[in-house]
């Protein structure tokens, strides 16, 4: 049973980590850390330091499986609330034990596009992932329309400009530190 952490919130900006090295999100914007392409022992390190993330794309941890006891492990012993991942049935159980399952919709073509989103549970509390995420500046307004919310931008986004356009369509855009401290840096006041 995975204890009530309270509601997950999504920040507006998920700054990637391997979970090897802290990353601390920089003043002055909304943001949390993103666990993805790591090991089991480095993302349980990470949960119990002092600078826990908030997400983990958990089909990227090495010796962690693709399953319920997955979802329930993270959860319920390391405390993290949202969970990205291909698997559907998996992000609808982090959304059964109230927290915010994240399914990746592949965006690089319609048909792709379209082929994920047959997928998808379609249920509260289940979002996605629109990967590559600066393709969601190109997508028609029906095609944004049929992202279930919220949309976090994945991949690709490697610039301020683009940062800030894929941040206006999304709920949430995936970045690496260095563009999340220029992200904040440019916010502040001249």
């Amino acid at each position: 049973m995975t204890p009530d952490l309270g509601p997950a919130v999504l920040p507006s900006v998920l700054i990637v980590s391997d979970g090897r090295h802290s990353v601390y999100p920089p003043p002055g914007i909304d943001a949390g850390v993103l666990v993805r392409d790591t090991d089991l022992a480095s993302l349980v390190h990470r949960a119990n330091a002092d600078d826990p993330p908030q997400a983990v794309d958990i089909d990227s941890v090495a010796g962690l499986g693709g399953d319920d006891a997955a979802v329930d492990f993270v959860m319920g012993r390391l405390g993290i609330r949202i969970v990205l991942t291909r698997r559907p049935q998996l992000a609808a159980r982090v959304a059964g034990h109230g927290g915010l399952g994240l399914v990746h919709v592949f965006a690089y073509d319609s048909t792709g596009m379209s082929r994920s989103l047959e997928s998808h549970p379609g249920i509260a509390n289940v979002g996605s992932v629109l990967s590559p995420g600066l393709v969601i500046v190109h997508l028609r307004p029906e095609e944004l329309d049929r992202l279930p919310r919220p949309v976090v931008a994945y991949g690709l986004i490697d610039e301020l400009d683009d940062a800030r356009a894929c941040g206006a369509l999304a709920d949430s855009i995936v970045v690496r530190p260095a563009l999340a401290a220029r992200l904040a840096a440019s916010l502040v006041p001249a």
